[in-house]
């Protein structure tokens, strides 16, 4: 199993990104606005009950993930960021 993370709001997210484990401050510091944005579909199913027992129906529907890519660095999932900015929320 993966180790807990610990979560924090995403208007963090710039000072968390450039915040290493150790507490030191990365440098170069990343500025996410500038890495290249990139989209990710995946889909989310559950199974319902069909009056045929034999036959369940599978419903899907699509979740989008938005992810920043920066040059030599880490690519960072921003969805929830992303959607703070939109509200100029920044």
């Amino acid at each position: 199993m993966a180790p807990p993370l610990e979560q924090f709001h995403a208007s963090q997210l710039p000072v968390r990104i450039n915040t290493l484990l150790n507490g030191k401050p990365r440098r170069p510091p990343i500025k996410l606005e500038e890495c290249p944005l990139m989209e990710m579909v995946q889909y989310k199913c559950n199974i319902k009950k069909s009056d045929l027992p034999e036959r369940p129906v599978i419903l899907c529907e699509p979740v989008v993930r938005l992810f920043r890519k920066c040059e030599g660095g880490p690519t960072v999932e921003t969805t929830a960021w992303e959607g703070l900015r939109e509200q100029g929320g920044k």
